[in-house]
C-alpha cells in the first residue's frame, strides 16, 4: 500500500537562507521520528495463546497422602 504524501514546504513569509531551511527540516524530521518511535513503543505487545494460557496449566505433582485429590481442579470433570 503506497501513500501519497505531499513533501512540499512553502515559505509564506520572510526570506530564509538554505541553512535556515535545512535546520527547520532537520527539526521537523527529528520530531516526526520521535513521535513514530513513541507510537511504536506504546503499541500493545501481542502475546500468543500459549503464553496467555500458562495460568491454566497444572503445576507439579507432589507425592503424598491426598495429593491426587488436592491436584484436582473443579470443572475438569
Amino acid at each position: 500500500m503506497s501513500e501519497s504524501i505531499d513533501k512540499t514546504i512553502k515559505v509564506i513569509s520572510g526570506n530564509p537562507t538554505p541553512e535556515e531551511l535545512a535546520a527547520v527540516i532537520a527539526i521537523l524530521e527529528a520530531s516526526h521520528r520521535e513521535q513514530t518511535l513513541k507510537a511504536k513503543a506504546q503499541a500493545p505487545v501481542r502475546s500468543s495463546s500459549w503464553s496467555r494460557n500458562t495460568t491454566q496449566l497444572r503445576g507439579d505433582l507432589r507425592p503424598g497422602h491426598g495429593q491426587w485429590q488436592a491436584a484436582f481442579r473443579a470443572g475438569l470433570e
